[in-house]
C-alpha cells in the first residue's frame, strides 16, 4: 500500500513539473533551461567558482554550503551548476514533501495525499527550478525536526549524533538555521551545536571580511532596506492600504503587502494551534523562523523565506474538529488555499523565468 502511495506521490510531482514546465514557455524557448538563472543563482554559482574573495566579501549573505554540494556534484556529474541545482532541488522538494505527508498522515490523521498536493502548491515552491538553496534546507529541515519529534525513527546515540549534525549543518545552507536555536526553549539540549555553528560562521567572516558580523551590514548592499519585524509589518500594512490596485501595481501589491502579511498572520495561528495540540517543538520552530524570516523593513522575499515551514498551514485545515459543519467550512478553505497557491505559483514562476522580480 505504501509503494502505492509513493507511486501516486510520483505521478503528482511529474504533473506538477510538467505545469510549471508548460507555464513557463517550455515547449517553445529554446533557452527555458538557461533563463532559470536568476537573482541569487548567479550569486551561488559565483561562491563557487571564486569563493569569497577579501576584495569584494559581500556574497557572505550566502554560506557556502549550498553552493559547495551542487558545485560538487556538478564537476562529479552535470558539467552544469544550474543543472546540478534544479536537479538537487527537484529531489529535496519530492523528499520533503513525502516526508512530511506520510509524517502528518501519521500523527495527525490526515490524509497523506493531500499534504503533498499543499506542500507543491506552496507558492515559491517553483524554485525547485533554480539553483536557490531553499529547497535544500527544507528537506534537512524537516528531516531533523522528524528526528527529534519521532525519536523512535532513530533511537539512542545515533539518533542523537544525527540531529545535532544537520542542526550544526543547516545554518551553512541558509542563515535562517540560526533560528533552531530557539529549541533550547524546548530544552533541547542538542540545540547547543546551533550555537557552535554560529561561532564558527562569525569566525568564518571576522577572516574574510574583517568584521564577524559583517554579512548583515552586506544584506545592505543587496539594497536590502534595513530595519527590524515591526518597521517591515507597518511597511506591508500601509503598501497593504495604498492605491497600488487602483493604479495597476496588483503584483507588488501581492508580494509585498498581502501575501507576506497573510503568511505571517496565519502561520502565526497555525504556531497558536500547535501550542494547543501539545506540539511545542513544531511551534518554536515555526515562530523562531518565522521572527527571522520577517525581521527586515520591507519583507519582499519574506513567502520564499516561509516555504520550508508553509507545509504547517494545512494542519489546522485538515484535522479533525467539534462539529461536521466547521470540518466541512476549513476543508473547503484548504481547497480554496490550494487552488490559489497553484494560481500564485504560475503567476510568479512566470514573472522569475522572464526576468522579474518573484519573492
Amino acid at each position: 500500500m505504501r509503494f502505492e502511495r509513493y507511486a501516486i506521490y510520483f505521478c503528482f510531482f511529474l504533473a506538477w513539473a510538467a505545469l510549471i514546465f508548460v507555464t513557463t514557455g517550455g515547449r517553445s524557448d529554446p533557452s527555458w533551461l538557461s533563463n532559470w538563472q536568476r537573482w541569487d543563482a548567479r550569486w551561488y554559482e559565483q561562491i563557487w567558482l571564486h569563493g569569497y574573495p577579501a576584495s569584494d566579501p559581500r556574497t557572505l549573505v550566502f554560506p557556502p554550503g549550498y553552493p559547495l554540494v551542487t558545485g560538487v556534484l556538478s564537476r562529479l556529474f552535470f558539467r552544469s551548476f544550474l543543472g546540478t541545482g534544479i536537479f538537487v532541488n527537484l529531489i529535496a522538494l519530492f523528499a520533503a514533501a513525502t516526508l512530511i505527508s506520510e509524517w502528518f498522515a501519521r500523527k495527525f490523521s490526515v490524509s497523506p495525499l493531500v499534504v503533498f498536493l499543499f506542500v507543491l502548491s506552496s507558492p515559491a515552491s517553483y524554485f525547485a527550478f533554480t539553483s536557490y538553496s531553499d529547497l535544500l534546507f527544507m528537506f534537512l529541515l524537516w528531516l531533523v525536526l522528524w528526528l527529534a519529534v519521532s525519536p523512535m525513527a532513530m533511537p539512542g546515540r545515533k539518533g542523537l549524533i544525527a540531529r545535532a549534525v544537520l542542526l550544526f549543518v543547516l545554518p551553512w545552507i541558509r542563515i535562517t538555521g540560526f533560528a533552531l536555536a530557539s529549541w533550547l526553549l524546548d530544552r533541547r539540549v542538542v540545540a547547543v551545536s546551533v550555537l557552535g555553528s554560529l561561532a564558527l560562521w562569525l569566525g568564518f567572516n571576522e577572516m574574510i571580511a574583517g568584521s564577524p558580523f559583517y554579512f548583515l551590514h552586506a544584506q545592505e548592499l543587496f539594497a536590502m532596506p534595513s530595519g527590524n519585524l515591526f518597521q517591515g509589518l507597518f511597511f506591508s500594512l500601509e503598501r497593504l492600504f495604498s492605491n497600488d490596485l487602483l493604479h495597476g501595481f496588483a503584483i507588488p501589491w501581492l508580494q509585498f503587502a498581502f501575501l507576506p502579511l497573510f503568511y505571517f498572520g496565519a502561520l502565526v495561528a497555525a504556531s497558536i494551534w500547535l501550542v494547543k495540540k501539545g506540539e511545542n517543538l513544531l511551534a518554536i520552530t515555526v515562530l523562531s523562523i518565522l521572527i527571522l524570516s520577517h525581521n527586515q523593513g520591507v519583507w519582499r522575499s519574506a513567502v520564499r523565506y516561509d516555504l520550508p515551514i508553509l507545509p504547517i498551514l494545512c494542519l489546522p485545515l485538515l484535522a479533525k474538529h467539534d462539529s461536521r459543519a466547521a470540518s466541512y467550512f476549513f476543508k473547503a478553505a484548504f481547497y480554496v488555499l490550494v487552488a490559489g497557491q497553484f494560481a500564485l505559483q504560475i503567476v510568479f514562476a512566470r514573472i522569475f523565468h522572464s526576468g522579474g522580480w518573484a519573492f
